[in-house]
């Protein structure tokens, strides 16, 4: 007799209970994988530095989110950045004056701490927008030269430029997407993300100028298409 009553107390408890669990219910962790190629550019803070436009890059990496709540997640992760821009400035080449053209090629690894935001289920689809921070460090830099003394152009191939950039930098992340999910545990992820440096990424002085640093701020926008597990 005991035993019946505690099996339909047992019963009557989960009865009651699952309404309450199916609505709490939430993945509390995510990971993923992303491919982005990007826009990328130099933003120059001197008025004697120009940026020479936009480049074409490619970030890759680890994606992972944290879920306090149904909608709200802290998502973090290993960002893979491939990073592009040109400057051009006055500088000394061959004891001369000159008109520098650089391109740059910087390669950071990010870790992203962004907080992300969903909307329920529209149809088929969620729809999310997310701000943060990017903490990168430089694992390589390379620049390639281009320079006129008199009426005579000089190109120096692309060479490792460490020294004159700097190790960390620190950007604001803002970004918007669309999700789609294919079942319960896998999700195709759309997303336009704006990563806004606000560190300079070069170091030391012009050779021309006096008292003015070589400074530029590396920005780009990410088309990123990723697969949540």
């Amino acid at each position: 007799m005991r035993t019946k009553i505690t099996f339909i107390s047992v019963i009557a408890m989960l009865l009651v209970l699952s309404p309450c669990r199916s609505n709490a219910q939430y993945r509390s962790f995510i990971l993923g994988i992303k491919a982005a190629p990007t826009i990328s550019w130099l933003k120059p803070i001197d008025k004697h530095y120009d940026s020479e436009g936009i480049k074409v890059g490619f970030n890759w990496g680890i994606t992972s989110e944290f879920y306090f709540a149904k909608n709200y997640a802290f998502a973090t992760g290993l960002n893979f950045i491939y990073h592009n821009g040109s400057l051009s400035y006055p500088d000394m080449r061959q004891s001369t004056q000159v008109l520098l053209t650089r391109d740059y090629r910087l390669r950071y690894l990010e870790i992203p701490a962004v907080l992300k935001m969903k909307t329920n289920e529209m149809g088929p689809f969620r729809y999310y927008g997310q701000i943060g921070l990017g903490l990168g460090v430089r694992m390589t830099s390379k620049a390639r030269d281009e320079y006129k003394v008199g009426n005579q152009t000089f190109l120096d191939d692309f060479e490792n430029i460490d020294s004159q950039t700097r190790l960390f930098k620190a950007s604001l992340i803002i970004g918007a997407g669309i999700e789609y999910p294919f079942d319960n545990n896998t999700s195709a992820v759309f997303g336009i993300n704006f990563n806004n440096g606000f560190t300079n990424a070069l170091k030391g002085d012009n050779a021309v100028i006096a008292n003015t640093k070589n400074e530029a701020r590396p920005n780009f926008i990410e088309f990123s298409l990723g697969l949540m597990f």
